[in-house]
């Protein structure tokens, strides 16, 4: 009956979805990162790599990782299309 259930796959379950969201913020809560220089940070990302390449903004991730390292900044940035030339203004 595995193949029914892909056929009719279910959206993921409003539980999970908080949970997640749960997650980003108390990373975000445990980083001393403030909401806003995330939003900073992610706006110079994006300034910064669609220099470079076209990228999904909408789909595009910046959370904070504690780990044995240390601190992480991780970007997740759906890539749309690299260009063959930079991008005018440079």
């Amino acid at each position: 009956m595995r193949w029914l259930d892909s056929l009719f796959r279910r959206a993921e379950p409003s539980a999970q979805i908080a949970k997640a969201r749960l997650k980003i913020a108390i990373q975000i809560d445990r980083s001393n990162l403030s909401p806003e220089l995330l939003m900073m940070l992610q706006e110079d990302i994006v300034r910064a790599v669609s220099q470079r390449i076209d990228i999904d903004r909408e789909g595009m991730k910046i959370t904070t990782e504690r780990g044995e390292g240390g601190q992480r900044l991780i970007a997740d940035i759906p890539i749309k299309k690299v260009r063959a030339k930079p991008a005018l203004g440079e």
